[in-house]
């Protein structure tokens, strides 16, 4: 569960002002979206939407407009606990009965079955239920009945929440959560109710509040007239709104319940400059607030200003790009965005990363470039570069694409805030589709100067301790500087002229190839030794993966070029290929982006596209092979985003601990320290780079999709079979024989915090044979542990907001598995909740809870059903099945997930923990 709210991106993006521009004359009459929806007469709303993404599955949301706002002074957390307490016992399911009968149906606490609250809004949601059973469908709308009114709320169950609730605040209250806030109430949210009610509340009224207290607080605002049922799934929609219908109108509204207010937040002229330094934050970011009210707009209204504002965003972004991390740029990075705040409160937001000693001159760059739209807005080149690429993209859509039940639910509760019908999705599309046809460059110009004005409302610099900040005169002098400075207009950099140039293609040819038409592949063998895999999928999509992997890696190289080795596809990256630099190649249209790494024991070309874009990314394939760019000129700017980098993780408390348990795993970690960046170097970068991707015949190049076969296999003969290749320098992995010592070896980190907690960070290794049995039993001993955990350490010891298990198994450098058991908590418990670790390990090995492991069975079992068909994880599949150089097959997972026993789970324990290596790793506050 999270206080703090996650918004998707929804047909309605952010809007700006309630100002509407009629582009066309008659705009078209409004299609909502096939939604089943209606108010009962006590007040509740309801959206039903039938959608078969996934099939056989169905999400289910309860929404209300209640949130922190709603608490008095002495109730700050309230709404939040709420939340909590909702999955801790209701009328008709005491205690937890209602997790265990929802995960008993395969849906799972924390991944399916959540919750949110926000300032203005509180969210519950069951997601991915299966349909096929009407008791389970009637089961899951009486939770939310229970939901609705229905809280048992008892004081055992409050004083065991109580310290969850603790244990979540020092978990993310983190130190970029504190500046975050720090901002919006100092500044963002400066004289309004806002300000004093940050979700999570505090932990002196949750440590001290009456039982009675949050009762009142329940029945005072969990009410039907604020609250709406949202179901979009697979279902038969009539049907649900009659359920709907004959389960929640016998909710009664209470009588004499308060008024629901709705809050504002000033905007004015004025300004608030904020300087925040903490020793756990890093090297200096600047943020730049001008402050907008939120209005109504109809949906009309609403499409156009998305259109501008995502059109002037775009062209701002690019330009900010181009410009940063030049030499005569006092700027690594800069970005603007406009963003809904709160209900009644968005605003445009620039975030400027300085170079090292150039906060002022940095602040200037960014008033500068506001300026700069203000006067002249987007010149006709970005805006009719930016307009063509949009309407391209919105004819690619096509609306083939089926959106996700939760996607649209997550629509469905956003219209509910805002009181609005959802939009067809092709009415939406066609509307977008005229605007941008009609939208005139001088229309931007105009868009923008209503927003910026010359006026921002907020300067916040933010950044470590040990750097020196300037007054909030200084910061004043540079507003005025700008001012009395016309900026000339903006000319982008011509690199028409400059065409890539592709090094000379020898091509090659096919000169094997096999068909294995059970499970789809096509395996082709090219005269360079480079061998080429080709899955097609089950239907006609015009998605193309990619991944290539070779063996070897960084455990091919010596100790000495281990620390270039981390950056070296960073510098590569940055360079960019053959003639053309990064920037020129972002702007050439003849490549598509692949990403590089170069891992601990293999390196790797990623990538996708459409088919139709095939040629350009088999060019880049090429390009990264033949034509990688080491570029001098980029090496200081690179060298200082990563030294960045490097100092945020040196500030950050748990990467701390992460690095030395790293380093107690093997002799080859290589510090993230200052002699480290001493070593870096772009002679050694390029060396490792041109060592490690190298050799077409040493890779696997996989792809999926459904190209024409015939034009496929010209392609990878044009662009494969000219790469470099020689079966006879085929690798293997190198294994140093770095094998953990059998026992515990324990790892203490002391170091200071604001706010007091440790980090536990268990890992253990075992010696197990690789295998698809032996893979599921991992998952299952995952999924049990964090179900055993989350009863003794987060419930009944109240020592933490939740246990990370992550269990695994992996064949390099030799068969073998990883169980890593990470937690925050309270440093006054660490040597109760510890040693609960191993004792729940113990127990494992000679009691399995039969009813857990059923659980768990049939939550495995949904999964593969809810993945059939998703081209995706059929990839990440394939290339696993590469990775581990084991079969692909349509094996029957569920049944050998079925087959799995109490006593298989009790004897598999007993293998992995019985010869194991284990560390254990504990950050301790300084002092402690």
């Amino acid at each position: 569960m999270s206080y703090q709210m996650y918004r998707l991106s929804v047909f309605y993006t952010t809007v700006l002002f309630a100002f509407s521009q009629v582009i066309y004359s008659q705009p078209d009459t409004f299609r909502p979206a096939a939604v089943k929806s209606g108010e009962l007469d006590n007040g509740l709303r309801y959206y039903i939407m039938h959608n078969e993404s996934p099939v056989e599955r169905a999400a289910f949301y309860f929404a209300q407009q209640v949130g922190s706002m709603q608490e008095e002074d002495t109730q700050r957390g309230l709404a939040h606990f709420l939340e909590h307490m909702a999955f801790n016992g209701t009328r008709h399911y005491p205690d937890k009965e209602m997790l265990k009968f929802l995960e008993s149906k395969g849906i799972k606490f924390g991944e399916e079955i959540n919750a949110f609250t926000d300032y203005d809004h509180t969210v519950y949601s069951i997601r991915n239920v299966p349909v096929q059973d009407e008791s389970v469908l009637d089961s899951v709308l009486l939770i939310l009945h229970d939901w609705s009114g229905s809280l048992t709320l008892s004081d055992e169950e409050i004083d065991l929440e109580r310290g969850v609730v603790r244990e979540e605040w020092r978990t993310r209250y983190h130190t970029r959560k504190r500046v975050a806030d720090s901002v919006k109430n100092l500044g963002l949210f400066k004289g309004s109710r806002y300000a004093k009610r940050t979700p999570i509340g505090k932990m002196e009224v949750i440590d001290n509040f009456e039982y009675q207290e949050l009762r009142d607080y329940y029945q005072k605002w969990y009410r039907p007239d604020l609250q709406a049922v949202i179901i979009v799934g697979d279902i038969d929609a009539e049907k649900m709104e009659e359920k709907v219908k004959k389960r929640f109108s016998s909710i009664p509204l209470r009588e004499h319940l308060p008024e629901h207010l709705q809050f504002d937040v000033p905007v004015d002229d004025a300004f608030t400059y904020i300087n925040i330094t903490d020793d756990e934050l890093s090297a200096p970011e600047i943020e730049l607030y001008v402050k907008h009210p939120v209005k109504p707009l109809s949906a009309v209204e609403g499409i156009e200003n998305s259109v501008k504002s995502s059109t002037l965003q775009t062209a701002i972004n690019r330009r900010l790009i181009s410009m940063s991390g030049q030499t005569d740029s006092p700027v690594l990075s800069a970005r603007l965005d406009i963003e809904e705040v709160v209900a009644p409160l968005e605003v445009l937001k620039m975030t400027i990363k300085p170079k090292k000693d150039s906060l002022l001159p940095a602040l200037q760059f960014g008033l500068s470039e506001l300026k700069r739209m203000a006067l002249y807005g987007v010149n006709d080149q970005e805006f009719n570069r930016i307009k063509s690429a949009s309407l391209q993209a919105l004819e690619r859509d096509g609306g083939a694409a089926q959106q996700s039940n939760v996607y649209l639910a997550i629509q469905l509760y956003e219209a509910f805030f805002k009181d609005r019908p959802l939009a067809d999705r092709a009415w939406e599309k066609e509307v977008r589709k005229k605007v941008y046809q009609s939208l005139q460059n001088d229309s931007l110009t105009t868009y923008f100067r209503r927003y910026y004005s010359g006026k921002v409302n907020v300067v916040a610099i933010t950044g470590s301790d040990t750097y020196h900040y300037p007054s909030e005169g200084e910061v004043l002098s540079i507003f005025d500087k700008v001012d009395s400075i016309r900026p000339e207009p903006y000319v982008e950099k011509q690199v028409k002229e400059k065409q890539l140039i592709v090094p000379e293609l020898q091509g090659g040819t096919v000169i094997r190839e096999t068909h294995i038409d059970s499970i789809g592949l096509s395996k082709y063998l090219l005269s360079n030794g480079a061998r080429v895999s080709l899955y097609s999928v089950p239907n006609r999509e015009k998605a193309m993966y990619f991944e290539a992997i070779s063996p070897g890696g960084k455990s091919a190289l010596t100790e000495d070029l281990l620390p270039n080795a981390m950056f070296a596809t960073v510098f590569s990256g940055e360079s960019g290929l053959a003639n053309l630099n990064k920037k020129e190649l972002q702007q050439s249209n003849e490549v598509v982006p692949v990403r590089i790494t170069i891992g601990d024991y293999e390196e790797s070309l990623s990538g996708h596209s459409d088919v139709d874009n095939l040629e350009k990314l088999l060019r880049t394939v090429y390009l990264s092979f033949v034509a990688p760019r080491f570029d001098p000129e980029i090496f200081d700017g690179t060298k200082e985003q990563i030294e960045m980098l490097r100092a945020a993780f040196k500030a950050n408390a748990q990467s701390v601990l992460a690095e030395a348990v790293q380093r107690a795993k093997s002799d080859r970690a290589v510090p993230l320290d200052e002699k480290l960046m001493d070593e870096l170097s772009m002679r050694d970068v390029e060396t490792i780079y041109r060592n490690r991707i190298d050799n077409a015949a040493d890779f696997e190049f996989v792809f999926m999709g459904n190209p024409n076969i015939s034009e496929f296999k010209a392609l990878i003969s044009k662009y494969i079979g000219s790469i470099p290749g020689n079966p006879e320098t085929v690798e293997v992995i190198k294994d140093h024989g770095e094998k953990l010592e059998k026992g515990i070896r324990k790892i203490r980190v002391n170091q200071k915090m604001q706010i007091p907690k440790s980090v536990v960070n268990i890992h253990l290794s075992s010696l197990v044979e690789y295998s698809l049995e032996n893979k599921l039993m991992m998952q299952i001993v995952e999924e049990l542990l964090k179900k055993r955990y989350m009863q003794r350490i987060r419930e009944e010891e109240g020592g933490t907001y939740g246990v990370k298990v992550s269990a695994t198994l992996k064949t390099v450098p030799v068969d073998h598995c990883t169980l890593d058991i990470g937690f925050d908590c309270n440093p006054a418990k660490v040597n109760t909740i510890v040693p609960i670790v191993y004792e729940e390990l113990e127990k494992m090995a000679h009691t399995v809870s039969a009813s857990d492991l059923l659980e768990i069975k049939n939550s495995m079992k949904k999964t593969i059903g809810e993945k059939e068909g998703n081209n995706k994880s059929r990839f990440e599949k394939i290339v696993n099945s590469v990775r581990t150089n084991t079969p692909f097959s349509g094996a029957d997972k569920a049944k050998v997930i079925e087959a799995v026993s109490e006593q298989n789970i009790k004897e598999f324990i007993k293998k992995i923990t019985g010869d194991s290596a284990v560390i254990e790793g504990v950050l301790m506050p300084e002092g402690m």
